[in-house]
């Protein structure tokens, strides 16, 4: 974990090094174990350093050609020193870093293994690499203004620099609204963006270009099946490799445990190679369906030193301040805030965790269980008469779940929003917005459209890639990475790894949705990977996520604290909102209507967003 900051002035006076020092600074959080500063000509760099275990050397590294800042792990850097001709001391991610840019430039990227975000200074030719891992693990944000650029970990560092503005991009809250995130390479702020994953961005006094270094190896439309056993043993043993590279450095290491079958076989993989690794999960006191106690049944089979961390309301409530700071952009998921106390928990007892994110958008998971039912009803509706189809259309079209229903099928489904979450659609946004303009009828399919693009495979496939990019990219990791940061922890993804993410992608989409005994399996291969390990009941029981009953909360416990963000956003400083709309998510959630509670929520988060610029 670490925080990068850095401005350059390609022409006229040198950057102040105090500006970088104060971007440093809102991210000290990422990095308190040590800061580093390269200030030469038109460059002011600044680096925080968090130690995990191995010794870390104090970043900017500085050569005579290069000048090289990590956020993250190269997690085969000795191999890539090697591939690169040369040799670097075990532990030296950032060494061998510069090995690779002066073996293959801008190519590097194609050559690493890990989760990064890198800054590259050439010295020589005057130019700056951004580069961020291929499924966007960690962050990195930047702005341009003429000839000035910076860059930073975080978006809040980058308002430290006077010229970057804080006007709101309008045109992107409707996307806000629709996936309850804003995509890479867009932010909610006009003149801020990201580095989009597994892209590079190049910037000199004369340009400024991207290019997309790695897309993942789909199985073909037309690919024959792989034996089943020797598919389930090679994944096996490439997600025991990955558990294997990030156990490095020593540092005391746990498991977010829920039970679910990600962290499950991360547990399990992790039991030959760590004496008892301690394991943590979350639960909420007035949850009516915890989920704690088959992550309990698990820790136990698995002997795991296992600790259960439970959330009352009260602290729900004192929480959202704190995660709407640790995050520093708006991401509208109620799950942040159990989160980042499952964070602080869990950092109490060890400086590093694995996290089972991936496991859903890899292997099929409950998002492949929606489609289906979904395709069943949609297909049901055109098999209609032409008038019951009118006549259902109106009756549908009052409800968001009718509407999805009744929507055309195209492209796999593009039309139905399949690739994350859908809260605002267009109808309630016509409804919400005041400004008719920001509405954005087909955003859905904008932002979606890119992530199907030239992609040669099944459907199952394809609409798992664009979950890969929209829910876990910009929501899951967005929100482990910002909440394990605030509080001291360094997390890794184990399903991520590059051979366990290409293993995945190369099978073809019915080991991801099977159909066994007249019901539909998803996840299959990890099931298949656990059945030896866990009883049936453990392995074949649905999914449910981390636990937020949201809409129970705040039409009760968190009454209190309902009221008070409503009266803030009612207020409407900016005048976005039709107040009457508002009131009708107010009263909806009196009532127990679930799609009110999470409405108001992404736009309690957005609110309080907007009033920290």
């Amino acid at each position: 974990m670490g925080g990068l900051a850095g401005l350059i002035h390609f022409r006229g006076d040198p950057p102040d090094p105090e500006i970088a020092k104060r971007m440093s600074a809102t991210m000290e959080h990422r990095g308190p174990d040590g800061f580093g500063a390269f200030n030469s000509g038109p460059v002011a760099l600044a680096h925080r350093l968090r130690r995990v275990g191995a010794s870390q050397s104090v970043q900017p590294l500085v050569q005579s050609d290069v000048v090289v800042m990590l956020d993250g792990w190269i997690y085969d850097h000795e191999a890539l020193s090697r591939r690169a001709g040369s040799e670097v001391p075990a532990g030296n991610d950032v060494g061998a870093l510069v090995h690779a840019w002066r073996r293959w430039g801008l190519d590097f990227s194609q050559h690493i293994d890990g989760d990064f975000a890198v800054a590259i200074w050439d010295r020589r030719s005057k130019t700056l690499c951004l580069c961020r891992d291929r499924l966007g693990v960690r962050p990195l944000f930047w702005a341009r203004e003429g000839e000035r650029f910076a860059f930073a970990s975080q978006l809040p560092a980058l308002l430290e620099v006077p010229w970057v503005s804080h006007d709101v991009q309008l045109e992107n809250m409707a996307e806000y609204l629709a996936f309850r995130v804003v995509h890479a390479p867009r932010t909610l702020l006009r003149v801020v963006h990201q580095v989009e994953p597994a892209y590079w961005l190049q910037v000199n006094a004369d340009r400024l270009r991207t290019r997309r270094y790695w897309y993942p190896n789909y199985a073909a439309v037309d690919a024959p099946a792989p034996n089943e056993t020797e598919v389930v043993d090679a994944l096996q043993e490439a997600v025991q490799r990955s558990v294997r590279r990030r156990l490095r450095g020593g540092a005391e290491t746990g498991l977010y445990l829920s039970g679910g079958l990600g962290s499950t076989a991360i547990a399990a993989s992790a039991r030959n190679l760590y004496k008892q690794l301690p394991s943590f999960t979350i639960s909420f006191a007035d949850d009516p369906n915890p989920e704690s106690p088959f992550a309990g049944r698990v820790a136990r089979l698995l002997n795991t030193e296992h600790h259960e961390i439970v959330m009352g309301s009260a602290e729900l409530a004192s929480a959202f301040a704190p995660c709407v700071q640790s995050m520093g952009q708006p991401v509208g998921n109620p799950a942040c805030l159990l989160q980042l106390t499952l964070a602080k928990a869990a950092a109490a007892r060890v400086k590093v965790v694995f996290s089972g994110d991936g496991g859903e958008e890899l292997f099929g998971g409950r998002m492949l269980g929606g489609l289906a039912r979904s395709l069943r009803l949609a297909r049901a509706f055109a098999r209609l008469p032409l008038p019951m189809q009118r006549l259902a259309t109106r009756v549908l079209s009052r409800r968001p779940s009718g509407r999805r229903i009744v929507t055309p099928l195209d492209r796999y489904g593009l039309e139905l929003g399949l690739g994350g979450a859908n809260i605002f659609d267009k109808v309630e946004r016509q409804a919400l917005l005041r400004n008719p303009g920001l509405v954005r009828p087909q955003v859905r399919h904008d932002v979606l459209e890119p992530f199907y693009a030239n992609l040669y495979t099944d459907p199952i496939n394809a609409i798992l890639h664009a979950y890969m990019r929209s829910w876990l990219g910009e929501g899951s990791l967005t929100r482990a990475d910002r909440t394990a940061a605030a509080a001291g922890l360094d997390i890794r993804f184990p399903l991520l790894d590059r051979e366990v993410v290409q293993r995945a992608a190369a099978l073809p989409g019915s080991f991801k949705l099977r159909r066994v005994g007249g019901s539909l399996h998803t996840r299959w291969l990890l099931r298949s990977i656990l059945s030896g390990v866990l009883p049936p009941v453990l392995v074949n029981r649905p999914k449910r996520g981390m636990p937020t009953p949201l809409e129970h909360w705040l039409a009760g416990p968190g009454r209190l604290f309902m009221e008070s963000r409503f009266a803030k956003l009612k207020k409407d400083e900016r005048r976005l909102w039709n107040v009457d709309y508002l009131e009708r998510l107010r009263y909806g959630v009196g009532h127990h209507k679930r799609e009110c509670g999470i409405r108001l929520w992404t736009l309690f988060l957005l609110d309080a967003w907007l009033d920290s610029l």
